[in-house]
């Protein structure tokens, strides 16, 4: 096995060491745990291949977190691998760390990826937080871990802020025909349900479409009268809904096309609900009164009112000049808990590692609060999101 060593980019000093490492060849459990450096971390990224943008930004995340930029030293390693965004490739990644002393790994991102790192990881027995929105992957076994904003958490905190708080009992839905949008609208119903709520209409629209006044019709819009119609005397009906609010999961492109159509259709007087894919500027650009206290959930938001979140804003955007996103966000915090883990285990072996994180409660991370139940699939306080005099605020 070949090892090059480098230093974290944009640091002023050697203050933590970073291995880029190549080599092939299989590993078994025992031939690792007797090279397990309690300091170092390994991390599986895809800094090539169609998915590099995202590993070089997740990897900009790992160096803040790993204190690559701090005047204080620290004894943590970082071990490189490159996914080259394969799955194969990522697989072998988890046998090559595990030689190189890796004590843990993080990533990788793509699904992919993460399943079958996540299934070497559990074979050679070190522990693997992985950055992935696949669901049920942690069931692979107890060296499995994941750290990531995923439907089934989006779709809890939304249903369960709905009920709690603002009272809402009944649900339509209305969502897109692929594999995200019949996922969601699944876990939506289910959460929905299985907190005494009641789900009425549910209708999809193809993922191509522009005009939603079928599916708007069908979810009790009445049609307005076009130019050219006869004139009639009485106005028709008022749309009554059977529902109080309506889940939309889909990208703000979309909403921003849908939800005016819902006003134009007389369907309102209705509460919107949403998911991550709504946090962005340019859902506002259509007329927000028509979104007035929607509320949506994302994994992090850059204008809280929480400490923690500005801070790291200020680390970030001085070690790289820009804002991060969620992704940089939820990766900073997993290498943090790694990190903090390394640091308090030492001598603990990739054992002692797994039952720490297994442990791991209320980590104050700045995508929520964190915890690992017995699952291993993190729990997280969410940022809950409304629309309010045309900005998007954050309501808990």
């Amino acid at each position: 096995m070949r090892v090059t060593a480098g230093w974290g980019r944009g640091a002023t000093a050697g203050l933590i060491l970073c291995l880029f490492i190549m080599g092939v060849g299989g590993a078994s459990a025992a031939e690792t745990e007797t090279k397990v450096d309690p300091h170092a971390l390994g991390c599986i990224l895809p800094l090539s291949g169609r998915h590099a943008a995202y590993g070089d930004r997740a990897l900009d995340a790992v160096l803040l977190a790993a204190g690559v930029f701090s005047a204080k030293e620290t004894p943590i390693r970082i071990l490189i691998e490159d996914s080259q965004s394969e799955p194969a490739v990522a697989e072998a990644a988890v046998g090559k760390l595990a030689r190189a002393g890796a004590a843990c790994i993080l990533g990788p991102l793509g699904s992919q990826e993460a399943l079958e790192a996540a299934k070497e990881a559990q074979r050679l027995k070190i522990p693997i937080l992985l950055l992935t929105q696949r669901e049920g992957i942690t069931a692979i076994g107890d060296y499995v871990f994941r750290n990531f904003l995923t439907a089934a958490m989006q779709v809890r905190t939304v249903v369960r802020y709905a009920q709690a708080e603002l009272g809402l009992r009944r649900f339509a839905v209305l969502y897109p025909d692929d594999p995200y949008g019949r996922e969601m609208a699944r876990l939506f119903r289910e959460e929905v349900l299985r907190n005494g709520g009641e789900i009425g209409k549910e209708k999809s629209y193809r993922t191509d479409q522009t005009d939603f006044g079928e599916e708007i019709r069908a979810l009790g819009g009445t049609a307005p009268v076009s130019p050219g119609e006869d004139v009639i005397t009485e106005a028709p009906p008022k749309a009554v809904p059977d529902f109080e609010a309506l889940f939309i999961p889909d990208s703000h492109i979309r909403v921003a096309m849908i939800v005016p159509q819902l006003a134009y259709y007389d369907l309102t007087g209705i509460r919107f609900l949403g998911t991550s894919g709504w946090d962005s500027p340019e859902l506002l650009k259509i007329n927000p009164k028509h979104l007035q206290g929607a509320v949506f959930v994302n994994g992090f938001f850059a204008n809280s009112f929480r400490p923690e979140v500005n801070e790291f804003l200020e680390e970030f955007y001085t070690a790289y000049g820009r804002e991060p996103d969620t992704m940089e966000a939820l990766v900073f915090d997993a290498a943090g808990m790694a990190v903090k883990l390394l640091l308090q285990n030492p001598g603990g072996g990739r054992e002692g590692l797994r039952g720490s994180l297994a442990q791991m409660k209320d980590y104050p991370g700045v995508t929520g609060k964190t915890a690992f139940p017995a699952s291993r699939d993190a729990e997280k306080d969410l940022f809950v999101l409304t629309v309010k005099d045309g900005r998007i605020i954050q309501i808990k």
